[in-house]
């Protein structure tokens, strides 16, 4: 502050101290008025959006003079203080959660939007999951007329009526708890539980199909209980600073061994180390798996029958080969069979499954190992998928060719697509070598470990889609639900790999059209062919059977009513125009398949 000015006497400094006097009135008015309504603020408990204290007020320091002595002033605290008069900030998570336990869209505590607890840095995730799959089918299949009982007594053909409906209703629970935050790297630690229930029932028009007992009837309902996943996953290192790691995960696992499922796509309990490296162009797996048998009707694992059979798994991917945005793969994969030393065994539906009810039913073990190159993405804008195997081994003892075989076979695929719009355009081709000479000491006819593939059109084709039995040849499947490869064995469920089997060839062509953003339509068109008959005509005796198995037609449709996969209504139709090999085998009927799926996921 200034100094102040020297004293003045007489009237001048009368006159001046009366001025000084009314000068300091109106001030103090009109700073009073100012004051009073942040006091008032004040005794609100809030000024500006902050807390402020409600201390008494205080003078001006004694060492700096107030130039109106009776005027009070607003409590000012120091700086260094402030940060503690703050209110508290959510954390990132909840800052604008505004979830409830009840809606799957927006976020969420139950699908780990939020930590469900632990400190900052050691959050622990909750993630549940609801899916409902429910499934109506309509089919006709080649099946043999009814033998020790019939519906039809005057029925002396071979096959009988094949029409059939089949219903299944599908629950499946997953919970998850995961520690770490997982955008940018990924979890410590997380724990799985995915149980599944199905219950189905099957409607047939021959006796002796649904059950070994013929008195059973021809309606068969059924249920079963499993695991889907059932493990811990457990993160072991980072590799560089960009969360290059390595993990393993032990337990009840789904896992594919290449990009389309031709070999091993299957849900097993196994032991397996996976990572990346190379800021993740480059991840690996190595893995061991021990195979559970399946619920024979439903398909699902059973709690806990060991199959016999131990599947082990190396391999690599490696990302922007041969061109950026394309993928190769390298693999090997050994599968090691011991189930012929464990006796028979039997279907829940009272068939024998081992050793297979063919050639001269006798128990056997397999060893055999893969090995295999894949490339899946796309080369400018074609898109592409490729995959070849070569599989090596031994049968101890094949029933076909009653006797120890070599394994010697190839599988390859290729499909090439391109997009135009709304519209994607595909042509594939898939091969699986077929043996030419059933009795000799070579096993060249390809067979998978556990193969659900998506190709040519997938599970909408009817070949692929339907297990069509062998009548008449043994008591195997000529092929299996959800395969390509007609391998001869008793279903992929509980039966044995077989390597003397005809092989096939596909050619297949394709459109798919996105109708809405919500619609798509699926369209295939597919030419079958045997690899080779011999293994087909020496079974059936007859020297006539051709490689023209006929032409698949199938169109299936995808619908999404909310742009999501909470909820999937999908349908299709297929149908098998039979060629000259497979008037041979089954007769001139047309064989069909219609269904519908709707998927309901929370």
């Amino acid at each position: 502050m200034g100094q102040r000015a020297p004293r003045q006497s007489g009237e001048g400094a009368s006159r001046r101290a009366s001025a000084d006097a009314l000068l300091g009135a109106v001030l103090v008015l009109a700073l009073g008025a100012s004051v009073r309504p942040a006091l008032a603020q004040e005794e609100a408990g809030s000024l500006g959006g902050l807390s402020v204290t409600s201390e008494a007020p205080r003078r001006m320091p004694d060492s700096e003079p107030a130039p109106f002595p009776d005027t009070i002033y607003e409590s000012i605290q120091p700086v260094h203080d402030s940060a503690t008069e703050f209110i508290a900030v959510p954390d990132r998570w909840r800052m604008f959660y505004a979830g409830k336990y009840y809606d799957p869209y927006n976020q969420n505590a139950l699908k780990a939007d939020i930590p469900a607890f632990g400190k900052p840095g050691e959050e622990w995730f909750t993630e549940v999951s609801v899916i409902s799959d429910t499934l109506f089918e309509a089919r006709r299949i080649p099946v043999p007329v009814g033998q020790a009982s019939t519906k039809r007594p005057n029925s002396n053909n071979v096959f009988g009526d094949g029409d059939q409906n089949f219903f299944a209703e599908n629950v499946i629970a997953s919970f998850s708890l995961i520690k770490g935050d997982t955008a940018f790297k990924p979890p410590d630690f997380e724990l799985r539980i995915a149980p599944i229930f199905q219950v189905n029932r099957l409607y047939a028009q021959e006796d002796g199909l649904l059950k070994a007992d013929p008195a059973f009837g021809d309606t068969r309902t059924a249920q079963a209980f499993g695991f889907q996943e059932l493990f811990a996953d457990i993160h072991l290192a980072n590799l560089s600073e960009r969360y290059d790691f390595v993990s393993t995960r032990l337990g009840i696992q789904q896992f594919n061994a290449d990009f389309r499922g031709f070999l091993f796509n299957d849900n097993e309990p196994g032991v397996r180390v996976f990572g990346n490296y190379d800021n993740n162009r480059t991840q690996f797996n190595a893995a061991a798996f021990f195979l559970l048998d399946k619920d024979t009707n439903t398909g699902i694992n059973t709690t806990f029958d060991y199959r016999h059979q131990d599947v082990f798994v190396a391999n690599m991917y490696r990302q922007d080969m041969i061109a950026p945005g394309h993928t190769m793969l390298f693999s090997v994969v050994n599968r090691r069979d011991n189930a012929g030393d464990a006796g028979y065994t039997y279907d829940r539906n009272g068939f024998l499954v081992r050793p297979a009810p063919i050639g001269d039913e006798r128990f056997k073990n397999l060893n055999s190992t893969y090995f295999g190159v894949g490339g899946d993405g796309h080369i400018g804008r074609v898109n592409t998928t490729t995959q070849y195997y070569y599989v090596m081994g031994s049968e101890s003892h094949n029933p076909i060719a009653n006797r120890q075989v070599d394994i010697s076979a190839q599988m390859f695929a290729q499909e090439l697509s391109y997009d135009l719009d709304y519209v994607r355009f595909r042509a594939s081709f898939f091969w699986a070598s077929g043996d030419s000479d059933p009795y000799d000491s070579r096993g060249t006819g390809f067979d998978s470990i556990f193969d659900n593939p998506n190709f040519a059109g997938g599970d909408l084709g009817f070949f692929q889609r339907e297990a069509i039995p062998f009548v008449g040849g043994g008591g195997v499947n000529l092929v299996n639900r959800n395969s390509l490869l007609p391998d001869l064995k008793a279903g992929k469920e509980l039966g044995q790999a077989n390597f003397v089997n005809p092989g096939i060839r596909v050619y297949n062509v394709g459109v798919d059209f996105d109708l809405l953003p919500e619609l798509k339509l699926v369209t295939n068109t597919s030419f079958l062919q045997f690899d080779q008959v011999a293994v087909l005509q020496d079974l059936r005796q007859d020297g006539s059977i051709t490689r023209d198995i006929g032409v698949d037609l199938s169109a299936g449709f995808v619908y999404r009513p909310f742009l999501n996969n909470n909820v999937i209504i999908r349908t299709g139709v297929a149908v098998l125009l039979p060629g000259s090999g497979q008037e041979n085998l089954f007769g001139s009927q047309t064989l069909y398949d219609t269904f519908t799926n709707l998927i309901l996921q929370y």
